[in-house]
């Protein structure tokens, strides 16, 4: 009977485990960072998106929590981890895959090996703002991945990852427009999305043979859901008034996510609604607020 040795590694700061040891090989599905208690305004929770992930994908997780300790992200080459010269990368990701399996740890494919256990959507939030002005509200709910990995390796990908969606109403009652980021940009922003009541229904993808990013759900997938728990899944919702302090929301405002950006921070929070907002959006000015 083979058993399996499993040896957490904890950090000194409160909240955080750093990594897994499993029959000698070093998993790096950490840190684990202790999410924020929801938090937000009734009209920004009735059009919060239901989220769900294709198993190449990481689930989304918490960025900060409430000491400030901002989420370390993991690495890219995660995805080749364990190689051993004596045989392929094909042959260590089954073991990987076979290793994951048995242990609990994860699933989906290398691509999100480390970054899609259930723990991840236990531990997770989103972060909202919203602007309001000549009789519409833009909505925008920002998501935290550890990691983007790339079928093009580390060429391509990077640690962290933010995406967002953006849901348009008009006189507070119409979802209009819906917007899934995609790299920076919003081309599949749609005004017929598919919603369950008012929550629109959004996938994270990888997106060909690039990195990840959000995308509008299909209607053959309202009922064919990909995450572990086969679910739409809804984080506990922080607005941007619902931090636990100024401190926390600095922290998060300012830290650096490489080629990862935070689009709720002021001076990135107007010009990302202009983009998703196109020229649907009659009237909506993206830099006032009412």
């Amino acid at each position: 009977m083979h058993i399996s040795t499993v040896v957490c590694f904890l950090s000194a700061a409160p909240g955080i485990v750093l990594g897994l040891a499993i029959d000698g090989h070093m998993y790096q599905s950490m840190p684990m960072i202790t999410r924020l208690p929801e938090n937000a305004d009734v009209e920004s929770l009735r059009y919060q998106p239901l989220l769900d992930f294709d198993e190449d994908s990481c689930y989304n997780t918490a960025a900060i929590d409430q000491w400030g300790n901002v989420n370390f992200g993991m690495p890219v080459e995660q995805m080749f981890i364990p190689y051993m010269s004596d045989y392929n990368r094909d042959d260590a990701e089954i073991r990987m895959r076979q290793d994951e399996s048995k242990n609990g740890i994860s699933q989906g494919s290398a691509f999100s090996f480390g970054c899609r256990n259930f723990a991840r959507l236990e531990h997770a939030n989103a972060y909202s703002r919203y602007r309001c002005n000549n009789g519409w509200c833009a909505y925008m709910y920002e998501y935290y991945f550890e990691v983007d990995r790339s079928a093009k390796g580390s060429r391509r990908g990077h640690v962290h990852d933010w995406e967002n969606v953006v849901v348009f109403v008009k006189n507070g009652t119409e979802i209009t427009r819906v917007a899934p980021s995609a790299h920076g940009r919003y081309k599949k922003a749609t005004n017929q999305p598919v919603l369950d009541r008012t929550h629109p229904l959004i996938v994270y993808h990888k997106d060909g043979w690039g990195t990840h990013c959000m995308r509008i759900a299909k209607e053959k997938e309202r009922f064919k859901l990909e995450n572990v728990y086969r679910l739409w899944q809804r984080a506990p919702l922080v607005g941007w008034n619902g931090y636990p302090s100024k401190h926390v929301r600095d922290r998060l405002s300012t830290a650096d996510f490489g080629k990862a950006t935070f689009k709720l921070i002021d001076s990135r929070f107007g010009d990302a609604l202009k983009k998703a907002a196109g020229k649907h959006v009659p009237g909506f000015d993206p830099y006032k607020d009412e």
